[in-house]
């Protein structure tokens, strides 16, 4: 197994918010993390899951929130149990939980691109403005390549990215238990070129942590709850031949929005 950095990921959601002009929030303590091991069974061009370990950083809210996942083929898939964020009467709430691993191709294989989608539901109920709201984001906040072709290298830190979206009582009016989701495709061929790598380098080894975070934010007399119910992420082609297996249009690196 890998031990690698443990970032305080937090602050970059929480940062990307407040620059959105959404919420401010501080940065709590880790909790104590829960590691799930290595997903290594997997068959010749796959990829391994290895030393997967979560961590709740918000505070009162402990592990598990992504829970014990389960992989097939390149797809690690979590069903989240508890991992939601409620207010009421003008409280505010976050979740926030984080995911380490290290995804390590099998010979003949390489990590061309990164898919996370991640799904739930929401209620915004009450009266009251914008500013009662649910927000969902997720950030790919340390993405540091180990290995080349199948060979080590010095560590190399790719840029990361991230997503979010919004929900409020004024644009959407109340609403119960209605579905969201949200998707990042993670070009780790293109991150490799903007490092100064050739074409013909592709990633074998990378080191990954993953922040995720709801927020649901009320006025007086307002309600706002957000659930997440699944969590997958999967290693998939190139961004280029993503038509080919019916993966286009989803959000590339470093673009945001909210709706």
């Amino acid at each position: 197994m890998t031990t690698f950095k443990r970032c305080v990921s937090r602050s970059r959601i929480a940062l990307m918010l407040a620059t959105a002009g959404l919420v401010s929030v501080g940065v709590g303590a880790h909790a104590a993390p829960i590691n799930y091991g290595d997903f290594s069974d997997v068959p010749p061009g796959s990829v391994m899951y290895l030393d997967v370990t979560e961590t709740a950083n918000s505070p009162g809210d402990s592990e598990p929130l992504f829970g014990a996942p389960t992989i097939s083929s390149n797809q690690l898939d979590f069903d989240p149990a508890g991992f939601s964020a409620a207010a009421t009467d003008g409280a505010s709430d976050i979740t926030d939980g984080q995911l380490n691993f290290t995804l390590m191709a099998t010979p003949g294989s390489s990590i061309d691109a990164i898919l996370i989608d991640e799904s739930g539901d929401y209620s915004l109920l009450g009266s009251g403005t914008s500013i009662t709201q649910v927000v969902y984001g997720l950030s790919l906040a340390s993405v540091t390549v180990t290995e080349i072709n199948g060979t080590a290298i010095t560590p190399v830190d790719l840029a990361g990215a991230s997503i979010f979206a919004t929900r409020n009582l004024e644009d959407h009016g109340p609403t119960a238990v209605n579905p969201w989701s949200l998707a990042l495709l993670y070009d780790v061929n293109a991150a490799l070129l903007g490092a100064g790598f050739s074409s013909s380098d592709r990633a074998t080894k990378i080191e990954l942590v993953i922040d995720d975070s709801l927020f649901a934010i009320s006025e007086d007399n307002s309600i706002a709850l957000v659930t997440k119910k699944d969590f997958t992420i999967d290693v998939v082609p190139e961004p280029g031949s993503l038509a080919l297996v019916g993966l286009g249009g989803l959000l590339f690196a470093r673009r945001r929005r909210s709706a």
